[in-house]
């Protein structure tokens, strides 16, 4: 029996010390991957911006406002990748430090992607759908100002529906080794802290309705919606491929080709996005009804559900790769959009230049005027100088006669002294 105590021991330890290891390299990759996103796409809207101000607007891409879709999903994302050192923590303490309102917080970030991804995926979905099958029509509804209103509707429907998590989740006070909820101020709390054996849990026991419509409305809608839409993008494409076949210019071809990259991608996130998910939803069916249960008593079971909730998180740091590495719109818009703004700045540096140097032209300029001034100035006090030397030059033969012929040995005044001048 003590053998059998001490494995369960090692296994747990195993298990979570693997898991910390695995959520704190999802951490990091996610948090960097997912921030690049973020960075490049405002960096993008930025230049868009600053080209409607500048009347380029043939410069915009018609893709553009996906842009901001994938913008709120990275973000989405990055929600989901922050909450991880908080469940490091847990696993490596053995239970929760940092209080209810983190609590609540921390439930929140975990639950906010099962729905506001799935919103976001479906829409891009729709998109593609309108982009494909009615790209006259639906012109003014792929817009950025259109993208912005979506963001802000699916983030208020996906707010309201997890207003239960703020309600419900709580810290509880549990004993490790029963692994019972213990009620404040009672006899099996005493006895629990006591033993030491009290550890308190972020907990949120969410019930069959809550369970229920987020599983319909955060996974099986969104995908029915996905695959309607995606099967009518490829029937679209194959048609217009068939019917324009011999009359294609260049320009309908580069157009044709990019759109369905652009497809392709999506179809390709959306797939990774469900095949990461549906572990996670089985699981928690199965649980809410009580076809399983789980604890760390049952070491297999947990290990099965922690590696549901690692492909969710997965899910969250490899989105990146499918926005960034993949998408070449994306890189290029980017690389764009940093060219544009580096020269932008050596612009300014050479304006700052030509002004800096057209000012020390000018101060040069009144340094001569104020030479020329100067030299003006003293050619006068010169031509003065020399007319009254040459008017008392003549005088002076008369002065030295004076002087003869008075017999003075006396030296001259200051005044003769200065008409000799």
């Amino acid at each position: 029996m003590n053998s059998t105590e001490a494995t369960d021991d090692t296994s747990r330890t195993t298990l979570k010390l693997a898991l910390a290891i695995s959520y704190l390299v999802l951490f990091i990759v996610g948090t960097i991957g997912n921030g690049t996103v973020i960075l490049m796409i405002i960096n993008i809207l930025t230049m868009m911006k600053k080209n409607v101000q500048a009347g380029k607007r043939n410069m915009m891409s018609s893709t553009n406002h996906v842009f901001i879709y994938v913008l709120g999903l990275s973000i989405v994302d990055l929600l989901v990748i922050l909450h991880l050192p908080f469940l490091v923590a847990d696993l490596l303490k053995g239970q929760w430090l940092f209080g209810v309102a983190m609590c609540k917080v921390y439930w929140f970030g975990e639950s906010v992607n099962k729905l506001l991804s799935s919103f976001l995926m479906t829409v891009l979905s729709w998109d593609r759908y309108m982009a494909v099958c009615s790209p006259v029509k639906s012109m003014k509804m792929r817009s950025n100002s259109t993208a912005l209103k979506v963001l802000i509707v699916c983030t208020t429907v996906a707010t309201v529906l997890l207003l239960p998590v703020f309600n419900e989740s709580q810290v509880y006070r549990i004993d490790k080794i029963r692994m019972i909820q213990l009620q404040e101020g009672s006899v099996e709390q005493a006895h629990s802290d006591n033993a030491g054996t009290t550890i308190s849990k972020c907990v949120f026991d969410a019930d069959a309705t809550f369970t229920l419509y987020t599983f319909l409305i955060g996974f099986i809608l969104p995908a029915f919606l996905i695959i309607i839409f995606y099967v009518k993008v490829i029937r679209a494409l194959q048609k217009s491929s068939r019917n324009i076949r011999g009359t294609r210019t260049d320009k309908q071809d580069a157009t044709s080709n990019r759109v369905k990259k652009v497809t392709k991608r999506i179809v390709a996130v959306i797939l990774f996005y469900f095949l990461c998910w549906t572990p996670q939803w089985t699981l928690n069916i199965m649980s809410q009804f009580n076809l399983i249960a789980v604890s760390w008593m049952t070491p297999l079971l947990s290990a099965m559900f922690f590696f549901a909730h690692i492909l969710v998180c997965f899910n969250s740091a490899a989105n990146p790769i499918l926005y960034a590495y993949i998408n070449r719109e994306l890189r290029s818009q980017h690389v764009m959009a940093m060219h544009r703004k580096r020269h932008s700045v050596t612009q300014e540096q050479r304006l700052m230049n030509k002004r800096n140097s057209r000012q020390s032209d000018a101060s040069k300029l009144d340094e001569i005027i104020v030479s020329e001034a100067g030299n003006t100035r003293f050619s006068s006090l010169k031509s003065s100088i020399l007319s009254k030397f040459s008017r008392r030059h003549r005088r002076v033969p008369n002065i030295v006669e004076k002087h003869v012929q008075n017999n003075s040995n006396s030296s001259l005044t200051d005044e003769e002294k200065d008409d000799f001048l």
